[in-house]
C-alpha cells in the first residue's frame, strides 16, 4: 500500500467512524445498528479500490464500535471482517469506474458483509452475550439469516442513493 493509499485509508476510516457515530440514532436489531454511514466506505471503495475501501471500513467500524458498544473482540471477529470483505469486494468489482460495475458491486459486497454479520453474531451468541444483553442468548441460524437480511435491506438504499452521485461529483470536479 502506497503512502497515498495509507493516508486516504486513514481519512476514510476517520470519516466512517465520525459519520457512523453521528448517525447512530439508537435503532438496532440484535445489536446491529441502523447504518446510513455505509455510504462512506462505499465512496472510498469505488474511488480508490478494494484495499483502501476495505481497510477504511474495517478500521472505521472498529473505532465506531468502541465508541458505541465497546466490545473489541466482537468487533474484531464480526464487524471488522464483514466490513473489510464487503467493501473490498465493492472496490474490486467497481474497478474501472463504469456505473454498471459500481451498481453490480453493491449487492455483492453488501451481501457478503451482511452474511458475515448475521452468521457471525449467531455463532458469537452461542458462547458470549450480544451487545444488547448481559447474558448468553443463543440465536438460531434462522435468526442469524434474518439479521443478515435486515442488515442488507436497511443498508443497500444508502449505497444506491448516495454513492453514485457523490462519486460522479468528485470525478467531475477534477480533484481525482
Amino acid at each position: 500500500m502506497s503512502p497515498r493509499d495509507l493516508a486516504i485509508t486513514g481519512m476514510g476510516a476517520a470519516l466512517y467512524a465520525v459519520v457512523g457515530y453521528a448517525t447512530y440514532f439508537g435503532i438496532t436489531f440484535y445489536g446491529v445498528r441502523f447504518w446510513p454511514a455505509v455510504a462512506v466506505p462505499g465512496v472510498f471503495a469505488v474511488l480508490f479500490g478494494g484495499t483502501v475501501g476495505g481497510m477504511s471500513a474495517a478500521i472505521g467500524i472498529f473505532i465506531s464500535d468502541m465508541a458505541t458498544h465497546g466490545n473489541a473482540l466482537l468487533s474484531l471477529t464480526v464487524g471488522v471482517p464483514a466490513n473489510f470483505l464487503g467493501f473490498y469486494i465493492i472496490g474490486h468489482i467497481s474497478k474501472g469506474g463504469s456505473l454498471r460495475r459500481m451498481l453490480l458491486s453493491f449487492p455483492l459486497g453488501l451481501g457478503v458483509g451482511s452474511l458475515i454479520i448475521g452468521i457471525g453474531l449467531m455463532l458469537w451468541s452461542q458462547l458470549f452475550p450480544l451487545p444488547f444483553s448481559s447474558k448468553i442468548t443463543p440465536m438460531t441460524l434462522q435468526a442469524g439469516l434474518f439479521l443478515a437480511a435486515w442488515t442488507f435491506i436497511t443498508e443497500i438504499p444508502f449505497l444506491y442513493l448516495i454513492v453514485p452521485p457523490v462519486v460522479k461529483t468528485i470525478r467531475r470536479s477534477g480533484v481525482l
